[in-house]
């Protein structure tokens, strides 16, 4: 209802009026769908955007890459240093460490998507693992009323 407000008071201008009241339309109503579709998944987790995709598109996959996507037996979470470099790879800069040390890996231990655990070969080492697989789906595969 929100971003549907916000939509019609974006286009006051272009709006029908009852009196002082703005009447939203359809169209301020699928256009706040659109958005709420793009951010729902990290709200839900009370993540911001960022982060939340950073957990979808660096540590799932270096996770996934590591442990030969779900073939090897003996499942190995990702080190910091491991998540740094996916990053690099991915979006072309680097992460600074501290950021994601005191920042990022605390928000998303909260939200409950990774744990953090000493690596049994060096316990000076601490190992990432998410704690949940994503299934996210396409906009083709959501099977509610009118894709909301």
């Amino acid at each position: 209802m929100g971003l549907t407000k916000i939509f019609a008071l974006l286009n006051v201008w272009f709006r029908e009026r009852d009196g002082s009241t703005i009447v939203a339309t359809q169209e301020d109503f699928t256009e706040a769908l659109k958005l709420w579709n793009k951010i729902s998944e990290s709200q839900e987790y009370n993540l911001p955007p960022y982060v939340y995709d950073l957990y979808k598109d660096i540590i799932v996959p270096a996770y996934d890459e590591k442990n030969l996507y779900g073939l090897a037996e003996d499942k190995a979470g990702v080190t910091r240093k491991e998540i740094l470099k996916k990053h690099y790879q991915v979006y072309g800069r680097m992460l600074q460490d501290w950021q994601m040390r005191q920042q990022i890996i605390p928000m998303l231990e909260t939200a409950g998507l990774i744990s953090q655990d000493a690596d049994p070969d060096d316990k000076r080492q601490i190992l990432i693992t998410p704690t949940n697989h994503l299934t996210v789906l396409a906009e083709k595969d959501i099977v509610s009323e009118s894709g909301g």
